[in-house]
């Protein structure tokens, strides 16, 4: 039997401290951070789900938000097939205008066939009586054509359903503009294998112009004592206490950390040019060349965030 492959690349979006690497780890099943480590250039992460005929695999690029260390670099943008664009909900006025002003403009420029969803993180921190308050100030920004969905890295909540979320959609587009029999019922097959309905998942979806902020807090944080959290000692910093990487430090951020995440990173993205590779041996003669210009694209970007990286260690080796 031919086994088709189906690559998904999404990127992880949004200003530092919003929880990026945080949401990451909990869906492919790392602990929870326990302190804010920043993301240097970009770390990648990999889902894979095998069907009767189908293999899917989700690459999944956490792009730092950390503008001392992470110039926003266009090649970060490119070539995405899905993005989550999050945000802070116990700091949504400054993360969302974030969003909007850095990061939306990007998506539009370099990649605006991208399927994004926007993603408020910490749901854990809301309380019921201020639901109300948080549902105002995200409705004054009148973000439209984004999908909303509210989660918790810390608890788990919403954070296999929303990638999920992801998958399907973007699973349906491939039905839509595809004429490739192998790809026939595969977005019902994959919620299958997940043991979930399109219901489920549009259960997810928060509409601002109808939620009742009385019912919010049922909706969003609906299992936080059931889960199972995996933390270390220490807690992590609230966002609002950490402004750039010299604030960082004065509360004993570790640089030796920051160091060490950035050669696993180095590690990683070697294992993911090998990866590339081996798609290309296995892509289909009538996609060949979409693919090898796609590949490309996704070697470059990995040199210039390996530039990114080393001028990163340098830095911190010449501050010590």
């Amino acid at each position: 039997m031919i086994v088709s492959e189906i690559n998904i690349k999404l990127a992880i979006l949004g200003q530092w401290g919003v929880g990026k690497t945080s949401i990451v780890n909990t869906f492919v099943g790392k602990n929870f951070p326990a302190m804010y480590i920043p993301t240097i250039g970009s770390n990648i992460a990999r889902k894979e789900y095998k069907l009767t005929s189908n293999h899917i695999r989700l690459n999944i690029w956490d792009i730092g938000g950390q503008k001392s260390f992470n110039p926003l670099n266009p090649v970060f943008f490119s070539n995405l097939d899905s993005a989550l664009l999050i945000f802070d909900l116990s700091n949504p006025k400054e993360t969302l205008q974030e969003l909007i002003q850095t990061y939306m403009k990007n998506l539009s420029q370099y990649s605006p066939k991208c399927i994004s969803y926007l993603i408020g993180n910490k749901s854990d921190l809301i309380k019921p009586e201020d639901s109300e308050i948080l549902l105002n100030n995200i409705r004054q920004y009148q973000i439209e054509g984004f999908p909303i969905i509210f989660i918790s890295a810390k608890t788990q909540d919403n954070i296999s359903e929303a990638f999920s979320l992801v998958i399907f959609n973007f699973l349906k587009k491939v039905e839509k503009e595809s004429k490739e029999k192998e790809f026939t019922g595969i977005s019902k097959k994959f919620l299958e294998s997940i043991n979930k309905t399109e219901g489920d998942l549009d259960h997810l979806i928060i509409n601002l112009e109808e939620i009742d902020p009385n019912t919010l807090h049922n909706k969003i944080t609906p299992t936080i004592i059931k889960k199972n959290v995996r933390l270390a000692e220490i807690e992590d910093f609230p966002l609002k206490e950490i402004k750039d990487l010299t604030k960082a430090q004065e509360l004993d951020v570790d640089k030796s950390l920051i160091k060490e995440n950035i050669i696993d990173a180095f590690k990683n993205n070697l294992s993911i040019i090998s990866d590339i590779i081996s798609g290309l041996k296995r892509a289909p003669i009538d996609s060949l060349i979409i693919n090898i210009d796609k590949s490309l694209d996704d070697l470059e970007n990995l040199k210039k965030d390996f530039v990114l990286k080393l001028d990163s260690i340098l830095e911190l080796e010449s501050n010590k």
